[in-house]
């Protein structure tokens, strides 16, 4: 029996694991230490590539933002005969909404006030021709909506004309807008277009024969729901 026990203890002897030294204490610290480097390391990188996105995003924006600013000013400097200075201004003006955009949607209140700060830094000359500009725009918005339809409806040729006729003397169009921002309810061409077609079907659709007429119906029954 004591034989046996002093075996066992032997056994035991053998399996039991070394003390560890000052030596091995050391180097599982030193490897904890490397691998909170690599992770050090590997947050740094996924992090500057972070802050990258963030910066060339923010430079999209920026440069977005300055041709949006710089493209409305071509479109309408020579109509305006705006001087160095005031294009100056104007483009600022527009680079500092389009910013303002990115980070909130603009509503019509907000494009009135801009459209004031913009009336501000034109001459009431400069202004009626803005304005002429705009309203000439619109009713060429209108006229590309009433052949939109007139397509859709496969109105003949010699019947489209006095279509056209009919429907754009139901529209009016204001005057004295700078911004269609500002005046949802004059900007949206379409709608107008089709309100106006709805409103005074009989009467406009009066120049179309029976098939077209038909076909006119159809198509804005589909778009309805769509609006």
């Amino acid at each position: 029996m004591l034989g046996m026990l002093l075996s066992l203890l032997a056994v035991a002897a053998q399996d039991a694991a070394p003390p560890r030294t000052v030596e091995d204490r050391l180097k599982e610290l030193e490897e904890k230490l490397n691998a909170l480097e690599k992770k050090q390391q590997t947050l740094a990188s996924e992090n500057a590539a972070l802050e990258k996105r963030l910066a060339d995003s923010k430079a999209a924006r920026e440069t977005h933002a300055r041709r949006v600013a710089a493209g409305w000013v071509k479109r309408y400097a020579r109509d305006l005969e705006l001087a160095e200075k005031q294009s100056a201004e104007v483009e600022e003006l527009w680079f500092g909404w389009t910013r303002e955009d990115f980070e909130k949607p603009p509503d019509a209140a907000k494009w009135g006030a801009r459209e004031e700060a913009l009336r501000g830094k034109l001459t009431p000359e400069q202004a009626g021709r803005l304005a002429r500009k705009v309203r000439e725009e619109q009713q060429q918005y209108a006229r590309s909506s009433v052949s939109s339809i007139l397509q859709m409806a496969k109105v003949a040729p010699e019947r489209a004309e006095p279509f056209e006729k009919a429907v754009l003397g139901k529209l009016s169009f204001a005057e004295d807008i700078l911004l269609p921002q500002a005046h949802p309810q004059e900007s949206n061409a379409w709608v107008r277009v089709v309100s106006a077609v709805e409103k005074n079907m009989a009467e406009v659709s009066a120049p179309l024969n029976e098939e077209e007429q038909a076909r006119l119906r159809d198509y804005l029954a589909k778009w309805k729901p769509r609006k």
